[in-house]
């Protein structure tokens, strides 16, 4: 087995069907992104076929206080692999070496996070002094019932006095609907933690190459008296919905829900689509500050289950210091 490495769209392969969050369109996002630098990792087996894939994101960001360039690797999942792949912990063992060779003194930590099973690769990421911090998910199975089954009471009176108000909701198709839906996160966003991607890398993500648009990733928008007041930014894998962003003007609009019609707008769409269940992704990023927004997103019906990330710093006085708190 041997792996390649590619940080050029151009030179890109012609890769194993994924989801979104490993794509080669994901890829092309990221190359397009302020701060990003996207490596495709890919596995070939002695035939030169591929094996697998794992997409790792090298991020930096200015910090003014103190004032200061961190940097740091990302690895959304465990990546993509042939479905005859028998030995998908040792590929990613591979992949994680590769990683560990890239990663220098300039960087900060490496953070490893969406891993759908805990248990996968547990041991070799304690081998290689990764602490693993305990998080939560919350997603709805949409299979077995239908999401206005699922909604509290509360809600359910909320969507139904905003329907009643006039408020409606629907895909973003058109370019201005499109454009208006992503001003409204840029204008939220700007202020939080979480970043969000540039408006020509969403444009990327919404559109195919040749300018149609996309069915892994959906922009929605909530309309009163024709107004965009709220939008909701969502991807998809092979049978999961990924609420990617959101947001609404409830300061403005407080009697029409726009945050919860963004979410219900995603999430029925979803549902619609015949997708199997339905994630919040931003939980991975709130969850620990915020409970107040845990407490919303389970009134769409969701379950909470636990979830591992997998962080190791540069400093390994740290790392053992936080393998004694977290382990």
């Amino acid at each position: 087995m041997r792996i390649e490495i590619y940080t050029k769209s151009e030179l890109l392969p012609e890769l194993i069907e994924s989801p979104a969050l490993h794509s080669a369109l994901m890829f092309r996002s990221y190359e397009k992104t302020k701060g990003c630098t996207p490596h495709m990792l890919v596995a070939y087996d002695e035939n030169n076929k591929e094996i697998g894939h794992i997409l790792v994101i090298k991020r930096k960001r200015f910090i003014p206080f103190p004032p200061m360039m961190s940097r740091w690797y990302n690895i959304n999942g465990e990546g993509v692999y042939r479905a005859d792949c028998n030995n998908r912990e040792e590929i990613f063992a591979a992949f994680l070496e590769k990683v560990l060779g890239m990663f220098s003194f300039r960087h900060s930590f490496i953070k490893i996070h969406n891993i759908e099973d805990s248990r996968f690769a547990y041991d070799i990421l304690r081998k290689h002094d990764f602490v693993p911090v305990r998080d939560r998910r919350i997603y709805i199975s949409l299979h077995s019932k239908a999401p206005q089954e699922r909604l509290t009471r509360a809600y359910r009176a909320h969507i139904r006095k905003a329907e009643n108000n006039g408020v409606t909701y629907r895909r973003a198709t058109a370019p201005q609907e499109i454009e208006d839906g992503i001003q409204l996160l840029r204008n939220y966003y700007i202020s939080k933690t979480r970043r969000l991607p540039s408006r020509e890398t969403l444009n990327m993500m919404l559109h195919n190459s040749d300018g149609t648009l996309s069915e892994q990733a959906k922009m929605f928008v909530v309309i009163y008296k024709g107004k965009a007041i709220g939008s909701s930014f969502c991807m998809y894998d092979n049978d999961r919905a990924y609420l990617s962003y959101y947001c609404g003007l409830r300061k403005s609009y407080p009697t029409q829900y726009p945050g919860i019609m963004a979410i219900w707008a995603a999430l029925t769409d979803a549902h619609k689509e015949g997708f199997a269940h339905f994630e919040f992704l931003e939980v991975r990023s709130r969850s620990r500050i915020n409970p107040k927004f845990i407490s919303a997103l389970l009134n769409y019906g969701g379950k909470q289950k636990g979830t591992l990330r997998w962080f190791r710093f540069k400093w390994h006085w740290l790392n053992k210091i936080l393998r004694a708190i977290y382990v």
